[in-house]
């Protein structure tokens, strides 16, 4: 709950008569050169300027002020308000001026609006005659706020509220509703999700919703038609290409438009929202919203959880209330919502992980893919995507590295066209640039609608099919990474799968000619989907190039060996793993797309972790080789999820981590080098007969052999 700064809102009524006879300006121009005539309590004030303030803010709360650089100024809102104030005897609201402030309320423009309607549902479950702490206790109670207990009481705090609730004119003296309180309690703003596609950019830069009467065939469409129950201070959220891209709030309901698209595709005559659009800064992925309670909502969503071919739909309260839960920066647009009185659909009914790695391993058994069963190489390269969705596999030639790629590929699966969601690329020593990847806009040729083409590689022509699809999880693998210089090929996707920035052209197939286009010539690029998983193998000769520490960095790295025993003349060439089932595959995507997951199952040994990794840090920083907050998320999430695939163990989880994302960072001369492996190996080592990182522990020794032999060392050997 948003705390009042003054009592009652008519002790600032002064301030908005001087204001409304000004036009403009700042508190001081307001106060003049006796503040005291400007309050209800007459007298010598220590702070004028402060009181004045608060009275300004509590009023722009309310949608009655604005305040810019040059001062402040009333809105049409306030200065019909400031119109009304009786200046013989300003010291109370009367019947107009809060008629403009249910106004203000009733279309959820204030900012105080939500905060009021949460105030009325809560004071319609009062018992008669509450004080106003109870009230205060009950504000705080229904928002899970505790911090009225530190900077304010809850007596005055309720009291701030019932003023603001009586003054509005929503409820009586005796605290009963009003019927305008009943009406406003009503009218609470909607929240609906319009499916966009293409048409984005020209709805978001013109400020609109647009959507026809009727279809080609002269009938109307209940996804369009719902643009006439569209109000005033309702809140949509705009998916786009896979994402959530931005939210806005209606600033005036539908009216008759003709087609502002430009486009032949619908009828000419519509209807027309206008409404001031917000970009998030960071895109939600389908994926990332919990598909449980996609299913529970209906449409816009199939009995899947994907999304229909629909235009504007209505959102419910359980689903509004997930949303918000789940993504803070929407949170901070969406009203709040009443409690339904019954639990919504959690995605603890989604597979878990441990049900993920079961079938997972399951399917790699099946192929004839074998790995030792104490290097735990299945669990860890399954938990390392879930914790980050790019590893790069190295090690001996012809150890499984690729295969064990594509058995994660074939896992994944095919599309509704029968397209298998994973694709191998093999890198050229002639990729010197993005265009290898990424394309390019091909200047030679032209397409009949004008807009401009693109050659698009293979890499690429998958990465948009996975921005196509994005509930399901898609592989890109990378054979032979090392090849070519990664840093040259590959920075955009570095970028992008930190910033999640948009950094894809939106391409679209032209179906006349065959050709990749601009989806829109005004159209802005799009972020990496968060459902595309890339996995680089390497091999290390003289043909190669090392990988830089910035590389390392953004990956799970893996080594690969084979041992004597582990020949065996009985292996056979490894075959296609079975498929995943649909609800593991989307919930693998929605998993690996929550960015907290870590946070609400951490390992149980997470503070021992954490503890050891600091010790880790303290070492590399002598030659200064430390790692920053990214790497311990990463680690964090990786044993997180280690944990729930079945394995607790945090040593296990601790030592796995240590060779996927901190060893490979070393590398250098020996005499840089030397000290700080063989302070590793100590810790590694530990006090006891067994070491605690064996793993960790049996790398660093070869790393020191090679320092010490080659006067060099790095993590690929």
């Amino acid at each position: 709950m948003l705390n009042i700064p003054t009592l009652k809102l008519s002790y600032g009524n002064l301030l908005l008569a001087r204001l409304h006879e000004r036009g403009s300006a700042s508190i001081e121009e307001l106060l003049g050169d006796d503040p005291a005539q400007v309050f209800k309590s007459h007298g010598t004030f220590e702070n004028p300027d402060r009181r004045a303030r608060d009275c300004l803010r509590y009023a722009r709360m309310l949608d009655l002020v604005t305040e810019d650089e040059r001062g402040w100024k009333l809105t049409e809102a306030g200065t019909a308000y400031a119109e009304n104030i009786d200046r013989s005897d300003p010291w109370f609201v009367n019947a107009t001026q809060a008629g403009v402030l249910c106004d203000r309320l009733s279309a959820g423009t204030a900012p105080l609006a939500p905060y009021v309607r949460i105030a009325l549902r809560v004071v319609c479950d009062m018992p008669a005659a509450f004080s106003n702490d109870d009230l205060g206790r009950a504000l705080a109670q229904h928002a899970s706020d505790d911090r009225w207990q530190a900077d304010r009481t809850f007596e005055s705090q309720g009291a701030r509220y019932r003023e603001l609730l009586i003054e509005c004119g929503l409820i009586h003296e005796s605290g009963e509703l009003t019927e305008q309180g009943v009406a406003v309690l009503g009218r609470q703003a909607s929240v609906w999700w319009v499916n966009q596609g293409a048409t984005f950019a020209k709805e978001r830069d013109g400020g609109f919703l647009w959507a026809p009467m009727l279809n080609k065939a002269g009938r109307p469409q209940y996804h369009w038609d719902t643009m006439d129950e569209v109000r005033e201070g309702d809140i949509v959220l705009h998916y786009s290409n896979g994402s959530l891209r931005a939210v806005s709030r209606v600033s005036a309901a539908a009216r008759p438009a003709p087609n502002p698209l430009g486009a032949q595709a619908w009828e000419e005559a519509g209807r027309l929202v206008e409404t001031q659009y917000q970009e998030l800064n960071e895109p939600v992925a389908l994926a990332a919203i919990d598909e449980g309670a996609r299913i529970s909502q209906g449409s816009p969503f199939t009995v899947s959880g994907s999304v229909q071919q629909v235009y504007l739909v209505r959102l419910q309260d359980d689903f509004v209330r997930a949303l918000a839960q789940r993504f803070p920066e929407l949170a901070a647009h969406l009203p709040s919502v009443p409690f339904a009185g019954h639990p919504t659909t959690t995605s603890t009914e989604a597979p878990a992980p441990a049900e993920l790695f079961h079938d997972f391993a399951v399917a790699v058994e099946a192929s004839g893919l074998r790995f030792p069963p104490e290097s735990n190489l299945v669990r860890s390269f399954l938990s390392s995507l879930l914790a980050k969705p790019f590893a790069i596999l190295t090690g001996l030639a012809g150890s499984g590295k690729t295969q064990l790629a594509m058995r994660l590929g074939e896992w994944f699966g095919t599309d509704e066209h029968g397209r298998h969601r994973h694709v191998v690329v093999p890198v050229r020593p002639d990729w010197t640039g993005p265009e290898s990847i990424f394309g390019y806009e091909d200047a030679l040729r032209t397409s009949a609608s004008g807009a401009p083409v693109w050659f698009v590689p293979e890499a690429f022509e998958f990465v948009l099919r996975a921005a196509n699809d994005p509930e399901y999880p898609y592989l890109l693998i990378l054979d032979e990474m090392n090849l070519a210089h990664v840093e040259r090929y590959f920075s955009d996707f570095l970028s992008g799968v930190e910033s999640r920035r948009p950094v894809l052209p939106d391409l679209v197939i032209d179906e006349r000619s065959g050709q990749w286009v601009v989806r829109d010539a005004e159209a802005q690029r799009l972020p990496l989907p968060r459902n595309l998983f890339v996995v680089g193998t390497v091999n290390v000769d003289e043909t190669t190039y090392m990988f830089s520490p910035k590389v390392l960095d953004r990956a799970f790295t893996f080594e690969f060996r084979v041992t004597a025993d582990e020949l065996d003349a009985g292996l056979r060439r490894p075959s296609a793993a079975p498929a995943g089932e649909d609800q593991r595959l989307r919930a693998f995507a929605s998993l690996a797309e929550s960015d907290d997951w870590q946070r609400e199952h951490p390992h149980p040994d997470r503070d021992e972790i954490v503890s050891t990794l600091r010790e880790v840090h303290a070492i590399l920083a002598r030659a200064n080789q430390e790692f920053g907050h990214r790497t311990l998320y990463e680690i964090l999430r990786f044993c997180a999820f280690f944990a729930a695939t079945g394995d607790a163990n945090g040593r296990t989880a601790l030592d796995l981590a240590m060779m996927q994302k901190v060893l490979p960072k070393v590398h250098g001369s020996r005499r840089r080098v030397e000290p700080v492996l063989v302070a590793l190996e100590a810790l590694a080592l530990g006090s006891g007969s067994a070491p605690p990182l064996p793993v960790t522990r049996s790398k660093i020794a070869r790393m020191v052999d090679s320092v010490r032999a080659n006067q060099f060392v790095s993590f690929a050997e």
